[in-house]
């Protein structure tokens, strides 16, 4: 992760080198801000038990933002993250045995409330300013479970006799702080909890389980009920047991960051010619007109 991290703050540096035609270039109005960030994600669900970290998992995002007036600012984040569960990490599940990993893409809109506000003078902001954030996206997810090494798509196998969407909305919210490092750039701390419209995230769902006879796959009937692979016989599922998860409780996670943040000049804006005007807002001043030399020459004479 450090080294994701410096890798990221690297490629930030050599932007700023190309972009701009000097470090302390402050003649450009720079109200939108790219960023990427790495972290952990930690999942909530069926098969998590609570306070048990070790389904924490990584994640990448990338991002942009645009600072429209003082306090707020709007924004756009695709991210790539892991989720994983097991019933291995709670003793009151483990004999269901059931698990999942999945590799998902959310993209989301966002709004954010900063607790300082973002002067149109970017580069004279506050070292520390606190903010929310929240929004709407959408997430693209596939449980995955591994049966005899080989690993099997969940979702395609319908191992609870239900057909779901792969697409789910995710609603995020959360909260986070960004330091200025310098007058382009800043780190940032920020961590969200995806309030996620679906509770398949993990391929559970269904408090009963279906019956042994109605699959027509082999594979799908052994990762429905897995509780034969620990000697339970006759097996849960041929018990007609109603615990195989909670449809009550939809799942979800926890996205923490770290990120460095970059603000960059606004095309078509090279120029500054907007002026402070009383209560804090601003005008488009007109550049100066280019006389002709004609027009120089009969001022002259």
């Amino acid at each position: 992760m450090k080294k994701t991290l410096l890798l990221l703050t690297s490629l930030l540096f050599c932007t700023e080198i190309v972009l701009s035609q000097g470090f302390y270039n402050k003649n450009r109005n720079r109200n939108l801000v790219i960023f990427a960030g790495t972290g952990t994600t930690h999942y909530y669900g069926d098969l998590a038990k609570k306070g048990d970290n070790s389904n924490i998992q990584a994640n990448l995002g990338i991002g942009a933002r645009y600072n429209f007036y003082r306090w707020f600012s709007a924004g756009a984040e695709v991210t790539w993250l892991m989720l994983k569960g097991n019933d291995n990490t709670d003793p009151g599940k483990i004999t269901r045995n059931l698990s999942f990993q999945s590799h998902n893409f959310e993209a989301s809109g966002l709004m954010y409330v900063s607790l300082f506000e973002e002067d149109r003078r970017f580069y004279m902001r506050t070292f520390a300013n606190p903010y929310i954030f929240g929004g709407v996206g959408v997430l693209s997810y596939n449980p995955t479970a591994k049966l005899d090494g080989e690993k099997y798509n969940l979702r395609k196998l319908k191992t609870e006799a239900v057909s779901y969407s792969g697409i789910a909305a995710v609603f995020p919210l959360g909260a986070g702080i960004k330091f200025r490092v310098n007058p382009f750039l800043n780190v940032a701390l920020d961590g969200a909890y995806r309030f996620v419209m679906t509770d398949y995230l993990d391929d559970v769902s269904s408090g009963q389980y279906p019956k042994p006879a109605s699959f027509t796959d082999e594979t799908a009937r052994k990762l429905s009920d897995r509780t034969w692979e620990l000697g339970v016989n006759p097996t849960w599922a041929e018990q007609g047991k109603h615990f195989r998860g909670n449809p009550d409780n939809r799942d979800g996670y926890f996205i923490f960051n770290i990120k460095v943040e970059y603000y960059l000049s606004e095309i078509g804006h090279s120029s500054t010619y907007r002026k402070r005007i009383r209560g804090g807002s601003y005008k488009r001043l007109k550049p100066p007109k280019r006389r002709t030399n004609s027009q120089i020459n009969r001022k002259r004479f």
